[in-house]
């Protein structure tokens, strides 16, 4: 071989030398940007919330979980809020979280009373809590005690309640014999023994059809919480509201374990010590400061087209007379799905009382 070509040879394989240290300067400089462990890789949360983006979840809720996810994770999570049910209905939260449809949303135990969520469902037993203040006292232990154990497919974080519940109808409800004959919304089966003790028909409707039934006459009355009816405008077509506190809805938010498995370990601990019981906090708190203006919202709304109505002390003891064959109807079904059905009654008692709380019997 000539001079003149081994000569052009080494120059070639100088050449190809060069470039590879420099490719390999340049992942390193990369890999050193990232961190080893991945720490500026941006991780995308979706959360489906099946309110409106005027709904008191949207603004007193998830904007401000987001905000703090963001800020918490230094922007390694980005939070992305789909308003409206946009990724799904009340009714299939389980099933999309649990799928992977989206990461985070929000279960009403009521819609998943024949899942692992059923012994959420005494919280909505009549006069079984005042609150939500009393419902995040309890549920959450209650919860531990008789249901997360087989809900491990998801990630359940701490369950709150809803403010108790009212009565939303199409002409004037002043005692429980008013409500026999008439067609009552109910958002699952622990309310039907209840509005057959009343007298009325069981219609089941998820949250998104309510306005929709009383518009339409598929139902004639509902028990809806005054914050989430305000949200909902229920009295536009239900311009009856009686003031009654009756029952209230147990709530639990739940996170893909798809996704929480995924994260990097230190995120995971932020989630479960910080982030997650956060959200639960921000649920109870909005029920808790809307709840005197909404009563003061739906008497104004009312006003000229229906009527706020009080009832008095002793037909609000009647309604929770009646409201004990709901209480005996639920303690077959535990029973029926191999709980025991009253030992778990006598717990929810016990629970109230050990803090503080009223018991409703």
């Amino acid at each position: 071989m000539d001079k003149k070509k081994i000569i052009i040879i080494s120059l070639f394989v100088l050449l190809i030398g060069i470039l590879a240290a420099c490719g390999s300067d340049s992942g390193t400089d990369s890999a050193d940007a990232k961190g080893t462990n991945g720490k500026d890789e941006v991780i995308e949360l979706d959360v489906n919330n099946w309110t409106s983006s005027s709904h008191h979840y949207a603004y007193n809720v998830w904007e401000p979980w987001k905000e703090l996810v963001e800020e918490k994770t230094e922007g390694r999570v980005k939070v992305n809020i789909h308003h409206g049910s946009a990724l799904g209905k009340s009714t299939s939260v389980y099933q999309d979280v649990r799928g992977g449809l989206y990461d985070v949303g929000l279960i009403v135990a009521n819609y998943f009373y024949d899942t692992g969520f059923f012994p959420y469902t005494i919280g909505n037993l009549p006069f079984a809590l005042e609150g939500p203040e009393e419902g995040a006292a309890i549920l959450s232990e209650f919860g531990a005690k008789y249901a997360n154990e087989d809900l491990a497919d998801v990630i359940v974080m701490p369950a709150t309640a809803t403010d108790g519940y009212d009565l939303f109808s199409t002409k004037p409800i002043k005692t429980a014999e008013d409500l026999k004959g008439l067609k009552m919304r109910v958002n699952g089966k622990s309310e039907n023994a209840f509005v057959e003790a009343l007298g009325g028909i069981p219609v089941s409707l998820s949250t998104e059809e309510t306005y929709e039934g009383l518009e339409r006459g598929m139902i004639d009355t509902t028990f809806y919480t005054p914050i989430g009816g305000v949200g909902l405008r229920l009295h536009e077509p239900a311009p009856y509201v009686t003031k009654l506190a009756v029952a209230v809805t147990p709530v639990i938010p739940i996170m893909s374990k798809q996704f929480f498995d995924k994260l990097p370990e230190d995120l995971q601990t932020l989630f479960e010590e910080e982030l997650n019981p956060v959200l639960t906090e921000l649920f109870t708190e909005s029920y808790e400061k809307e709840l005197e203006a909404s009563h003061t919202k739906l008497k104004e709304e009312v006003e000229g087209r229906g009527e706020f109505i009080e009832l008095g002390n002793s037909e609000i003891d009647n309604f929770r007379t009646l409201g004990k064959d709901a209480w005996d109807a639920w303690i077959e079904d535990a029973n029926a799905k191999g709980y025991d059905g009253q030992a778990m009654v006598d717990d929810f008692f016990e629970m109230l009382e050990t803090k503080g709380y009223p018991t409703p019997y």
